[in-house]
């Protein structure tokens, strides 16, 4: 299954973000994930931020347009010409097809673009974590996002005051795929540590006797 540009976005205007996340794992257990085998789970989607960069470089061709119709064509030519190629090539980029695949039995995971590898490693960088942002108004919108080292963000639900009901749903998706899951606090007793980096040299003894 591809996940597509709005795939995790709540296109249901009345619906809340955490009663569509529950309906969402309610269909898949381990969703955005396709279970392909015993203990392994793969996604493909492309980028959000491809709709985004599509959005803008469609109004930058509009403003265009009307802005020349009106004013003498040699004026700012080249600032909407630079302008335009940069989204030409922000859009490009983001078109390319993003896949995710975790491999539990082996405590691995990989991330690729188009099919290639990009990074491979140990599933303790990859993780649930429960995103929070402030407004300008004081209130902190809550999020669920799927992160990991050398691979992109990918929100799982879209922003909500409502904080409880996300993180429990949270913890249950990084449960049921046995990937750590953090809190939005970087220091909090609501981080779920289930992998370790397993690189991590042992104290020396000389060391640890020494102190």
């Amino acid at each position: 299954m591809v996940v597509g540009i709005f795939g995790s976005w709540d296109v249901t205007f009345f619906a809340k973000a955490e009663e569509t996340f529950q309906s969402k794992l309610e269909k898949n257990s381990v969703y955005p994930f396709d279970e392909i085998g015993k203990d392994r789970y793969e996604i493909i989607f492309r980028s959000p931020w491809l709709g985004i960069s599509a959005g803008i470089l469609t109004g930058l061709t509009l403003s265009m347009v009307i802005f020349y119709a009106s004013t003498k064509p040699d004026q700012y030519i080249t600032f909407f010409f630079i302008a335009m190629a940069v989204m030409l090539y922000t859009t490009y980029t983001y078109k390319a097809i993003r896949k995710i695949t975790l491999d539990m039995a082996n405590s691995r995971y990989e991330f690729r673009i188009n099919n290639r590898l990009i990074y491979r490693g140990h599933v303790h960088n990859i993780y649930i974590r429960l995103v929070g942002q402030n407004s300008g108004a004081g209130d902190v919108y809550y999020k669920v996002v799927l992160n990991g080292y050398h691979s992109e963000e990918l929100p799982l639900t879209s922003s909500t005051v409502r904080k409880e009901k996300l993180e429990k749903l949270g913890k249950r998706l990084a449960a049921r795929l046995n990937l750590n899951y953090f809190d939005w606090l970087d220091k909090s007793t609501k981080h779920v540590i289930r992998h370790r980096c397993p690189y991590e040299t042992p104290p020396s003894p000389i060391a640890a006797d020494s102190s």
